[in-house]
């Protein structure tokens, strides 16, 4: 049996506020694995996680900031439909 591979978790991972909003920015990968995934985690929890893998993590950060600047940090936590909860 094969172990499993090791989270590679990148240095450009950080919090961040945007308009006074803070997000958590998440930016990892399986070791030996190729593309970074990204996922921005607003203060109450909730999760957004892009399909796409990135070349590299500081694109994945570069989107990460472009996207909740565009989008307007309100758009990440307003929790209408844009959140599909998970069944409890």
């Amino acid at each position: 049996m094969e172990p499993e591979p090791n989270l590679v978790i990148s240095s450009a991972s950080q919090r961040v506020v945007v308009e006074n909003v803070p997000f958590k920015v998440d930016i990892y990968k399986l070791e030996g694995g190729e593309g970074w995934s990204l996922e921005v985690v607003t203060e109450d929890g909730t999760s957004i996680v892009w399909d796409d893998l990135f070349d590299d993590d500081g694109a994945a950060f570069d989107e990460a900031l472009a996207t909740i600047k565009k989008e307007g940090p309100v758009a990440f936590v307003r929790g209408d439909e844009n959140v599909i909860p998970f069944r409890r």
